[in-house]
């Protein structure tokens, strides 16, 4: 019995009370080291349900998540799945300081190339940003020197005056982007694997924004 195999397929889980993101981080983490997949469906909404969210959240309530998948072309999938990431994160500007936590942001191996991923990275932050901004990066202590020079030499062409600041850490496992330290967004996977699997990206409530800026306060960042 307790190795039969249930089909849910007509059903889906859900979790009560709704779990905070780095709970569900853990609980997607555990399900993949038991050799199960963990998918994002989102909820179908009726006409009324629509209505409501509406009349009730406005248009964000079904703008905010940014479906980025398999379906994209094989043959340019992360030009492609960077237009979709770049259409969102373009939001958070104008910004003269952007923090930018993501333990993988450089990464050792770059799928597509350090060329290729240190031009792209610079595209998606340059046009966040005003002229003479701050970029603060938190990554941890593997992270690729010579992508971090890469990027950093792409946005000092592309942002006049801009400056560049890398911190390492290995105290974040998540991934946020914040603007102006009032508001940010919170990113579900590695820019190393874009167009490769279900990536969203979401707003962040103003206290996680307000915990996470504490944080880095702490650390004198």
């Amino acid at each position: 019995m307790e190795d039969d195999i249930i089909d849910y397929a007509e059903g889906r889980f859900e979790i009560r009370p709704y779990p905070k993101y780095r709970d569900l981080m853990q609980i997607t983490d555990l399900v993949n080291q038991l050799g199960y997949n963990f998918p994002f469906s989102q909820k179908q909404y009726s006409l009324e349900d629509v209505q409501e969210k509406l009349r009730s959240e406005g248009a964000q309530a079904f703008l905010r998540l940014v479906r980025v998948q398999e379906d994209i072309s094989p043959k340019a999938p992360f030009k492609k799945a960077g237009d979709f990431v770049a259409e969102r994160l373009a939001l958070l500007s104008p910004s003269s300081d952007l923090i930018i936590v993501d333990p993988y942001l450089f990464p050792p191996n770059p799928k597509v190339g350090e060329d290729e991923y240190s031009e792209f990275l610079a595209s998606l932050i340059a046009p966040i940003l005003e002229p003479g901004a701050n970029v603060i990066c938190i990554v941890n202590t593997h992270s690729n020197k010579a992508v971090e020079s890469a990027v950093a030499g792409h946005l000092e062409h592309l942002v006049p005056g801009v400056t560049v600041e890398i911190h390492q850490s290995d105290d974040f496992h998540d991934r946020f982007w914040i603007s102006g330290r009032s508001q940010g967004v919170v990113v579900g996977a590695s820019f190393n694997g874009l167009g490769r699997k279900l990536f969203f990206i979401d707003t962040l409530e103003q206290s996680d924004v307000d915990s996470i800026v504490a944080e880095l306060a702490a650390l004198g960042i």
